[in-house]
């Protein structure tokens, strides 16, 4: 038995009593176990309604050790797959960061060409061809303004005050250059959703939520934090932008487009 396809499948059966939290988990993705220099690739089946194995190919991704991470493989014709590594299944609470690259999976398909081709960093990455562009752009998480315009607005959300977080919110977006808004903005809606989505898995097991990236010194999980909890806060303003994902987005560029103005 192919240990591997087992816990796919396992999370598979779990994944069909989240549809009522979301219709995304009503999409299956691939899924590509790094382990021991190889990668070992899985699908859905919609004749079995199981995953299956796919084929097992030498690692040429160059996967890291306890990977979780969402990129096209050449291997599946450069389907979005998950990626991950075999510690994704030493227990529930890793099992649900699957769940939660499976969101990227379904926001790509559907909003991939909607959303990020509007995005002038972008095609500005792709022109420079800088493919990691998302984990690892020069953001300037160390400048004192910027750090303190973070602090703020994590204080902000805490008080769920929704003017007070949007006074913050422009006040950052104003410390920062044009570019560095447009990849917080991107950011903040891309993982702070799919954070937000992971954090209503982990209530419905009865889990506490994850706020990994609050506190300083910051780095790109600031943006699963801020954004999650900001999206919280408008789905419950607004319940639409629980499915309704562009307009959310659009929602969250009002203050970044506010400081381009002021």
């Amino acid at each position: 038995m192919d240990t591997f396809l087992q816990q796919i499948n396992e999370l598979n059966e779990h994944q069909r009593e989240l549809v009522s939290l979301h219709p995304f988990f009503a999409e299956h993705h691939p899924v590509v176990v790094a382990h021991e220099s190889l990668l070992y690739i899985y699908d859905y089946s919609l004749n079995t309604e199981q995953y299956e194995w796919v084929k097992t190919v030498p690692d040429d991704l160059y996967i890291p050790d306890d990977c979780l991470s969402t990129m096209p493989v050449h291997h599946l014709d450069n389907r979005m797959c998950a990626i991950v590594t075999a510690s994704v299944f030493e227990n529930v609470e890793q099992q649900i960061l699957l769940l939660h690259e499976y969101v990227h999976c379904s926001v790509y398909r559907k909003y991939n060409e909607k959303i990020m081709n509007r995005l002038q960093i972008k095609h500005k990455m792709t022109q420079l061809k800088r493919g990691t562009w998302e984990m690892h752009y020069e953001f300037p998480y160390e400048d004192e303004n910027v750090a303190a315009g973070i602090t703020s607005l994590l204080s902000a959300l805490k008080s769920e005050d929704l003017q007070r977080i949007q006074a913050a919110r422009t006040a950052l977006f104003e410390s920062l250059t044009e570019e560095q808004a447009e990849y917080w903005s991107w950011l903040e809606w891309n993982e702070g959703f799919a954070r937000y989505i992971e954090n209503r898995i982990r209530a419905h097991y009865g889990l506490e939520p994850n706020h990994v990236g609050n506190t300083a010194p910051f780095n790109h999980l600031v943006f699963y934090e801020c954004g999650s909890e900001y999206i919280r806060l408008l789905v419950q303003e607004q319940p639409a932008y629980h499915t309704e994902l562009e307009q959310l987005f659009d929602r969250m560029q009002v203050e970044r487009l506010a400081s381009l103005v002021g």
